[in-house]
């Protein structure tokens, strides 16, 4: 048993208490349902019931590790902003709580029968789907607002009982009037070591081979209530299905994928599917192509929608090579319906970027530049924080400053404070910083671009990272290449790679470039002054230019925006407070007086203020 655990494994019992049921090490890479393994603890054997292999244990265990790929493939490469804020510490992976008090919370609120009514009320789940699942409530601090609390849970074998038992292995603490707001992860982070748990997982009992896997608890619950059929949540609302929990799913032979109805989970949808296996999945559309309507389990059921009847509509995936416009219809029709889905996540600490590029999407390329000191790493620091409190899970490829420094300064940045001048508060800010889905690449200076993408490319499975940063080009292929011809087809060979690289893993990538040459003379930058051959800013679809005026006025000027032409500046200061930048409000604007920007083909005159 433990052999299993430790290669990713996650078996289940069965009505014979010797036997237990796993993966086939000889068809578990193949399209079939390789989960299907009769292991017979006490005579050492094993016999599957797809393939009709049969051996012993030995034979087992040799076929497996040859199929499967060993725990630290490419983890090496990755960091977790636990792993950098807690270095080797497995103290913040273990509960906080004793499991009386996680178990006293569902007590609790099983005995408070107005939290109740207001759940029914408000959200239409009764106190038996309540109980089903395990919430409770409880308050994180004396006096505040009450939590409800979801338990993520797992089937683990127990060595002493020799049996198996659902075991709590994390607790969501979420505001009890806004569940969708996450107020205390139990334990906060999850490390190598510990094991991974789904919300609900405990519905599906040892014989049940079909689940519900949904966004949000209470889409969970909803689903779970109106049809009977085991559901369970994916651990974040961010849209992602890490690889630790995919073993979870091993054992269902039929996944419907019931997310939002809209492009994101559109998108995610179809990328879970890959993970799991699309001969697996079925994708349900909530709405049913009706023009407004619920887009969700939770709230189909608050509309009194029939739920069993979308579950019957739910749709398998085709070839991912092979569509016709049927497959596209919907699709065409969200974008014509909802537009403002399209344009990608939108910026909270720079509104007027957003208006110039309309957001930030996957699939395509950004180039930003500036002259040295301009601040180039410190303003995509704050952008890449930025989506990702809005949760686009994020990697970053520093180059140039080592991780712990960079993963200090975005630290200040999302506190917007200097933490050194108050340290009692820094636990409790990095707590809240370490939920957020941000990794870190750990190469650092030369690093050929094939190791970089590799590694991405991990991170886009294993975390379903949606947002890359590499900062910055040049000291990414620095020492590599002979000749100056060398460096430029080098630098042309990175660009393609990585502008297919984001289209064909239909991610963001973020690459810092340092212009052609800065003579120090806080000379105007342009499109062409960007480092290299016209291939950088041609494969690129946005291209943002850091201009500094011999005054030190600083703006961010697009120069290009392939999703709809619109191009444009966003005047800045940066705040040494809260060690970002902010936009000048147009009255900021008014107060310098006389002074010309003329960014190419962009040329702004400030008005003098009356």
């Amino acid at each position: 048993m433990k052999f299993l655990y430790q290669h990713k494994q996650r078996p289940i019992p069965t009505t014979d208490k010797n036997v237990i049921v796993t993966n086939c090490p000889h068809c578990v890479k193949l399209r079939k349902n390789s989960f299907a393994a009769y292991l017979d603890l006490q005579k050492g054997t094993y016999h599957c019931k797809t393939c009709n292999s049969k051996g012993r244990f030995p034979e087992f265990t040799k076929t497996l590790l040859k199929k499967i790929e060993s725990p630290q493939h490419n983890d090496f490469a990755i960091l977790s902003t636990s792993n950098i804020l807690n270095g080797s510490s497995n103290a913040k992976n273990t509960f906080t709580r004793s499991q009386a008090e996680i178990d006293s919370y569902a007590e609790n609120l099983a005995r408070d029968e107005s939290m109740l009514e207001k759940i029914e009320s408000e959200h239409h789940i009764t106190k038996k789907t309540l109980q089903t699942f395990g919430v409770g409530i409880t308050s994180v601090n004396e006096g505040t607002t009450p939590c409800l609390t979801f338990p993520q849970t797992a089937l683990t074998y127990k060595e002493d009982d020799g049996g198996f038992k659902m075991d709590t292995v994390r607790l969501k603490l979420c505001d009890v009037d806004n569940p969708a707001h996450v107020v205390q992860l139990d334990p906060p982070t999850s490390g190598k070591e510990s094991t991974e748990g789904l919300f609900g997982y405990q519905t599906a009992s040892y014989t049940d081979d079909t689940v519900i896997l949904t966004r949000r608890e209470f889409d969970a619950m909803a689903a779970h209530q109106a049809t009977g059929l085991p559901a369970v949540s994916i651990p974040s609302s961010n849209y992602q299905l890490q690889e630790s929990v995919l073993p979870l799913l091993d054992r269902f032979t039929r996944i419907y994928l019931w997310l939002d109805d809209d492009v994101d989970g559109h998108i995610a949808a179809e990328r879970f599917a890959r993970k799991i296996g699309e001969h697996k999945c079925l994708l349900i559309n909530t709405r049913q192509g009706e023009l407004e309507g619920p887009i969700n389990a939770h709230d189909a059921l608050v509309a009194n929608k029939d739920l069993h009847h979308i579950v019957a509509t739910a749709r398998g995936i085709k070839h991912d090579q092979i569509v016709d416009f049927r497959d596209l219809r919907e699709e065409v029709y969200n974008e014509v319906l909802h537009p403002e889905q399209t344009r990608g996540v939108q910026s909270k600490d720079l509104p007027t970027l957003t208006n110039i590029t309309k957001g930030h999407r996957a699939g395509e390329l950004t180039i930003l530049t500036g002259p040295t000191g301009a601040g180039k790493t410190t303003i995509i620091s704050q952008l890449s924080l930025d989506y990702c409190k809005s949760g686009v899970p994020t990697l970053w490829g520093s180059f140039e400053i080592m991780n712990k420094r960079l993963a200090k300064k975005m630290l200040y940045q999302f506190a917007e404070k200097d933490i050194s001048l108050n340290p009692k508060e820094f636990d409790d800010i990095a707590d809240r910083f370490e939920q957020l889905p941000l990794y870190f690449l750990k190469f650092f200076s030369s690093t050929a671009i094939s190791d970089v993408l590799k590694a991405c490319h991990h991170a886009v499975y294993a975390y379903d990272v949606r947002h890359i940063v590499l900062d910055n080009l040049q000291f990414m292929l620095s020492q590599q290449g002979g000749n100056s011809l060398d460096k430029w087809e080098l630098q042309d060979n990175a660009i393609a790679e990585i502008r297919n690289f984001a289209t064909q893993q239909d991610v963001h990538i973020t690459l810092v470039v340092h212009p052609r040459k800065d003579s120090g003379n806080n000379e105007e930058l342009d499109i062409h002054s960007i480092f290299g051959s016209a291939k950088v800013t041609q494969e690129a679809d946005n291209v943002i230019i850091i201009q500094k005026s011999k005054e030190d006025r600083r703006s961010l000027d697009i120069k290009k925006n392939r999703f709809d032409g619109t191009l444009g500046y966003v005047p800045y200061e940066f705040n040494k407070q809260t060690f970002k930048i902010h936009e000048l409000s147009p009255e900021e604007q008014l107060k310098v007086k006389n002074e010309k920007f003329k960014y190419g083909s962009t040329s702004i005159k400030y008005k003098r203020s009356k």
